[in-house]
């Protein structure tokens, strides 16, 4: 993979906006999206009332079409932003082209709803005529345009979230046009029912938005603690969009030890804004799944209450000090952002187009022949600013997961890292037999008051009946 100096990322990151991004207020719905600061032009409107990014000035040759889907629109927008500047961060390292093809990515509003996601992936493919459809974070909607891709025969890659645990195993999802680059919802959100259970955690309150990807996120969460010889003493499932959560705070059960949190987009940001009417966090320590509570981007609204958190797990931290592609990448961005720390989004999907830039380069920038660059996405095995990643043969993927918590020096927000789970997969914490058994997304409720043998029974019963 090719390397760049941190003196060259840091002019490159310096051009992403000088300061971190804040969650700012969105397009209006069915307008095109502001264009990242990073990107390498300016956006304008293509067919569709999608946002394209204008080829680099100079290339040569007919444009790769990269058909992104983003929610941006909506509580789950504030993601977004991050997805959109750190893909263009690195796509300004290579000129925005490669092989002298222009690379053009045409926005897609998915606004996290699995039917306009996937009214916008026809949209792309068959009004914008995209070669290859990225993106997407809300697992709805990764639900919903997989069989499309399937039936179209066009390589989706998964940029941006999207932890759908049935995607690639499922037959009714998998297909040998996806793959996907992110996380699964087992793989980011079972290691913390472990490593909770090691710090001497016994009695959890999970909390996650009601949603696809909460409620699967909530069953790994929970399984695993189970499993481990824990148990959950309540459920708590705010709908998605939620910005008042003095309801849920005020019935939080006082007999937990921990609270396991997933509250993405704005959801989070009003939780974290919220929690200190209620929590006393010393009391009640709380696990920030999936970091975005406690990313960066919240740093100057929030302030020292990201300290409150006891830790956070992401793919991705600026703690991992042996990873020198990660810290040149957070030395540059710190230097252009005011010593700001990268928001996590911006670093992932930054190592996402890395990995789809790798399979490009492959074949030479030519994707006319779907199967050859499809191959090539299947043989990356490449190290990137999150670390070594690869594809297991489900086409999925295969990395670290970090636990790590903010600290504070000198006035300056920090992460110190805690704990690595390596080489992680969807299968994690149980085998794939298992896995592919397992009924994620549809246990909601029935956590309270299962035991580790009652889990044992109930998984005999689950390898017993057709996969979930």
């Amino acid at each position: 993979m090719r390397k760049y100096s941190a003196l060259l990322l840091a002019a490159l990151l310096t051009a992403c906006g000088g300061a971190a991004a804040p969650a700012a207020s969105s397009p209006a719905a069915g307008s095109s999206p502001p264009a990242p600061a990073s990107a390498s032009a300016a956006a304008k409107p293509s067919a569709g009332a999608s946002a394209a990014a204008k080829p680099a000035a100079g290339a040569s040759g007919q444009s790769i079409k990269i058909g992104v889907i983003l929610p941006l629109t909506g509580p789950l927008s504030p993601i977004s932003k991050d997805e959109q500047d750190g893909f263009s961060a690195y796509l300004s390292t290579i000129n925005s082209s490669v092989a002298g093809r222009p690379i053009q990515l045409v926005y897609a509003d998915g606004q996290g709803q699995a039917d306009v996601g996937l009214a916008k992936a026809k949209q792309l493919v068959e009004n914008d005529k995209v070669d290859i459809l990225a993106g997407i974070v809300a697992t709805p909607v990764c639900y919903a345009v997989a069989p499309y891709v399937k039936q179209v025969q066009i390589p989706l890659v998964i940029t941006a979230d999207c932890g759908a645990q049935g995607l690639t195993t499922d037959p009714k999802f998998a297909s040998p046009y996806l793959s996907r680059w992110t996380e699964t919802n087992n793989e980011q959100f079972a290691p913390p029912g472990d490593w909770a259970y090691k710090q001497g955690y016994h009695k959890a309150v999970i909390m996650t938005s009601d949603f696809g990807a909460g409620i699967e996120i909530s069953d790994a969460f929970s399984s695993i603690f189970i499993d481990r010889g824990g148990s959950i003493v309540q459920e708590l499932h705010p709908a998605l969009g939620t910005s008042d959560f003095g309801p849920f705070l005020a019935q939080i059960d006082k007999s937990a030890d921990v609270l396991a949190l997933f509250l993405p987009g704005t959801d989070g940001l009003h939780f974290a804004q919220q929690y200190s009417n209620y929590l006393d966090p010393h009391k009640l320590p709380m696990i920030d799944m999936g970091g975005p509570m406690t990313d960066s981007s919240n740093f100057a609204q929030l302030g020292d209450k990201v300290l409150d958190f006891s830790a956070a797990v992401y793919n991705w931290t600026a703690a991992t000090t042996d990873n020198p592609l990660n810290q040149a990448f957070v030395k540059a961005w710190e230097q252009g952002h005011n010593n700001v720390l990268p928001p996590t989004r911006v670093a992932t999907s930054y190592a996402n187009a890395e990995i789809l830039v790798a399979a490009l380069q492959k074949v030479n920038g030519d994707v006319s022949d779907k199967q050859k660059f499809l191959d090539a996405l299947y043989a990356t095995d490449v190290n990137t600013v999150k670390g070594p990643v690869k594809l297991d043969k489900y086409h999925d993927i295969v990395q670290n997961m970090y636990v790590y918590k903010t600290v504070k020096n000198g006035g300056q927000y920090n992460q110190q890292l805690l704990s690595t789970y390596e080489a992680a997969d969807q299968f994690w914490g149980r085998t794939p037999e298992e896995s592919m058994h397992f009924p994620y997304g549809k246990l909601k409720g029935k956590w309270v008051g299962m035991t580790k043998a009652d889990l044992q029974k109930q998984m005999q019963v689950w390898a017993s009946a057709p996969p979930a």
